[in-house]
Formats: C-alpha cells, structure tokens, sequence
C-alpha cells in the first residue's frame, strides 16, 4: 500500500512537472484566440486560399461553417454565435443589420451571374429565353436559401418566358456549389449560375454572359458580429478580407471588381 501511495505522489508529481516544463516553453504572447465565421458556400475557394495566407501573415485561426447565405443567416439567429458573416450579397448582411448584429461591414467584389450549359446543349442554348424550350431541364438557386436564387429570380422577370422557365425548372438547389454539380453532372441542361463558380467548372460546361441590365450584382459583403467575443481580431480579419490583396484572389476566382 505504501508503495502505491509513493507510486501516486511520484506520477502526479511527475505530471505537475511536465505542465510546467510545456508551460515555460509556450512563446510569450501566444494565444489560443480563434474567430468562426459564417460565409457562403460560393466563396469557398477563394476564402480558403486567402485564410492560409492570413495565418501565415501571424493571422488568429478561424474556423469557418460554408452554407447557402439563407442558410447561414437562419442559423446565426438561432445560435447567436460567430465573429464574422461573409455572404455573396449585401442582402443577407443587411438584414443583420437591421437586427443590430453588425458592428462594421465592408464590401468586397461583385458576384455576377452567367447562364452554365452542359456541353451536350451548347448549341440548343445560348440566351436565358432558350430556357424556355420544351424538353429542357433548368436548375435555379433556391432564393430562400442563398444569393445566387434571388438573382436568378430578378433575371427571370426581365424575360416574357418566365412561366415557361419555371415551367421547365426541375430542381431548386441550397448552395451554389449544388447547383454547378447539377450542370456538370448532367442532370440539368442549363442553370443561373455565379460566373465565380463557371469558371471554376469550364472544363465540364460552357457559359454565356446575361444581359447586365437583367438583374443587379450581388455583393459580397463581409460583417463584423456584436455577438464576437474577439471583436478587434474579429475586424482585422474583415479588413484583411477586403484588402487589395484579398481582392486580387477574388478576382482570379471569377469575380468581379467593384465599380
């Protein structure tokens, strides 16, 4: 028994030591901050190139939860949880906004639209209105769940073969990301889709512009949360993602540049 004691004392002992010893070796000024933003499934790329630069810049982790901005909205309001909310449009921003979530908000490139094609049906489809051809399977944004849908809503107002478009849409997706496998895959002829993500995909579909006056660039707009419990890194972070540098990884991601 007195040998298990002294058994107990000398581990104990032993591991009261090790802390020490991997306390006094933790440089002076470390931290164990980490920020979690929300941000849209479309801008999943480009943020994650531009979030390993950050680190290595000497940048706090950050964790990062990708959904349809809607999406990403529903779900802040119900956690109350999150340092950041990065979104391909200003429109899901403003409405935490209003609700008085936001502390700061920057804008940071444009997210246009462009009509993706299978290749099987490049020459059968062009323009929006050829959407509305019988037998062809068109896929939407869902406009409750992310950007991208509330686009392709406005688009299809501009075209007097709007009931026939939707008339013709099979499948309404949550993100972006679900929409461009859609084309890729086959299983639609033809979606709206963000030109950020056609580019990406151009060796599995064909895209063509849309007319400008048909809809309203989206804005991807990224905000800093009241309910962040590292509010100054929390805006550093958003600084760094609308710097030139940021900007110039959108751009090479398909985005555009603000006027």
């Amino acid at each position: 028994m007195r040998f298990m004691r002294l058994t107990r004392v000398r581990l104990s002992t032993g591991f009261l030591m090790l802390l020490l010893c991997l306390g006094s070796a933790m440089p002076l000024g470390a931290t164990t901050k980490e920020l979690y933003m929300h941000c849209g499934a479309g801008l999943r790329q480009p943020v994650e190139e531009l979030l390993r630069a950050y680190r290595e810049k000497g940048g706090v982790n950050v964790t990062v939860e990708y959904a349809g901005s809607g999406q990403s909205l529903v779900r802040f309001k119900a956690t109350k949880e999150g340092d950041l909310f990065l979104s391909g449009s200003a429109f899901f921003v403003e409405q935490l906004a209003k609700d008085g979530f936001v502390t700061h908000s920057f804008s940071i490139v444009l997210h246009p639209p462009v009509l993706a094609v299978h290749p099987s049906k490049t020459g059968e489809i062009t323009t929006v209105d050829d959407l509305a051809k019988p037998g062809v399977r068109v896929g939407l944004g869902d406009p409750k769940a992310m950007a991208l849908g509330r686009t392709a809503e406005e688009i299809l107002s501009h075209s007097d073969k709007k009931d026939a478009i939707l008339a013709n849409t099979v499948v309404r997706a949550a993100t972006v990301k679900q929409l461009s496998l859609y084309v890729t895959k086959g299983d639609v002829d033809a979606a709206i889709l963000a030109r950020s993500d056609a580019v990406q995909a151009k060796d599995a579909l064909v895209f063509f512009d849309i007319d400008p006056a048909w809809y309203t660039p989206e804005i991807v707009t990224v905000a800093a949360l009241n309910t962040s419990h590292h509010p100054e890194e929390a805006l550093e972070l958003a600084e760094f993602l609308r710097s030139p540098e940021a900007v110039v990884v959108f751009l090479s991601h398909g985005f555009s540049p603000l006027p």
